[in-house]
């Protein structure tokens, strides 16, 4: 999840990972992590992800709310920290 839901520049004007309590970089079941760390997902043979997600740092109301902001599928892998 990044900062701005603002695509109108590709990836690069949705800003960084959504940080709002200025935590380092970790994977989604870590403590300490930027709310916007939400793991790693994988595709199919098509290109196809179907996933659910479930995070107690990203409400749909509220000051973190993920609403307003960008889901970006990165090409690699995280390092999750």
């Amino acid at each position: 999840l990044h900062e701005f839901g603002d695509t109108t520049n590709g990836c690069i004007s949705t800003g960084p990972h959504f940080n709002p309590n200025n935590m380092t970089h970790g994977a989604p079941e870590d403590e300490i992590r930027h709310a916007g760390d939400l793991g790693n997902i994988t595709a199919n043979a098509d290109g196809v992800v179907e996933t659910t997600l479930v995070d107690n740092q990203i409400p749909l109301t509220g000051p973190n709310s993920v609403v307003g902001r960008a889901f970006v599928v990165h090409e690699l892998k995280d390092d999750l920290g």
